[in-house]
């Protein structure tokens, strides 16, 4: 499972080097806030406010379309159905690569997979702490769109995700666990300019 991971993985960039190569691209750092769950909707975990940290790649190819691969940490998660005390965290190392949408403005529509590697879990209950990551599936796969706005400093907007992995496929410490379900709402920095 991990290795056909990792193969497309590095198939996806290898069909997005060659577009990233021929035109001019910035780089910077990016980060904001999590509102997260996990289950399918309906279930009854209660969301989470989280935070993630990162960079960002992005490539403007012409005038309305354009490439973003990102590399952040992200704190994801859920806080157990009428157990106000009792909560999951997760900890991703996530990849996301988006294709954007421009409209004449800088104002963009975003979408695209995102990949996601577990760094470690934890169930938080009453003041106790157990770590479960080896009850976590280690990768995460999603679906994401969102949008936002190009400025001269870099970019800000808001990004949905809804994930396709059964995370855990069936229940850690009593909480029922499905997949991950998250909004962000973030702000970047562009840092640099790479030209042709």
């Amino acid at each position: 499972m991990k290795i056909k991971y990792m193969k497309t993985l590095l198939f996806a960039a290898l069909l997005l080097f060659p577009i990233f190569a021929i035109s001019q691209a910035t780089w910077g750092t990016k980060g904001g806030l999590n509102i997260t769950t996990l289950g399918d909707f309906g279930s009854g975990n209660s969301p989470q406010l989280r935070i993630h940290a990162g960079f960002y790649y992005q490539q403007r190819v012409e005038q309305r379309f354009g490439l973003i691969a990102e590399l952040h940490y992200s704190m994801q998660g859920a806080r157990a159905a009428n157990i106000s005390r009792r909560f999951l965290a997760y900890n991703y190392l996530n990849l996301p690569i988006l294709i954007k949408f421009y409209n004449s403005n800088d104002v963009y529509f975003e979408i695209g997979p995102q990949f996601g590697y577990l760094l470690f879990a934890n169930l938080h209950d009453d003041g106790f702490t157990q770590n479960v990551t080896d009850q976590v599936k280690r990768f995460d796969f999603a679906g994401v769109l969102g949008g936002g706005k190009d400025t001269d400093f870099g970019n800000y907007g808001v990004r949905a995700g809804l994930g396709f992995t059964n995370t855990s496929g069936g229940s850690v410490g009593n909480v029922v666990v499905f997949r991950n379900i998250f909004l962000q709402l973030y702000v970047g920095f562009t840092l640099g300019q790479l030209n042709d």
